[in-house]
């Protein structure tokens, strides 16, 4: 729970880290940009529909990336990025692993 409290105050630490409820007309769309910017993805990634200009990991726009590649990658890390389970609840990980998906389709 300390991790989790600690990866909020750091993205909202950082610059260019910003949550927005815009983004998408859907629900899921907002919450999905939330939980982007809570957990900590957008001190690292960028993504347009999550406001996110993380200069350190890839930019996730128009990578089109498959949900269970993502839902992997962000339970098991990888590179410079660290492992989320444990830090996130398996519904977090599957909402954030959509998002991330369909956002990075455009």
């Amino acid at each position: 729970m300390k991790k989790l409290l600690f990866l909020i105050v750091v993205a909202i630490a950082l610059p260019g880290c910003g949550g927005s409820d815009e983004g998408g007309s859907s629900g899921t769309t907002s919450a999905g940009a939330e939980l982007f910017n809570s957990a900590g993805c957008a001190g690292c990634h960028a993504l347009s529909e999550a406001d996110a200009n993380g200069p350190v990991g890839p930019d996730l726009d128009g990578m089109k990336l498959d949900q269970e590649r993502v839902k992997e990658q962000i339970e098991n890390g990888g590179g410079s990025m660290p492992s989320f389970r444990g830090r996130l609840t398996p519904e977090e990980i599957d909402q954030l692993a959509k998002f991330v998906s369909r956002a990075s389709q455009s």
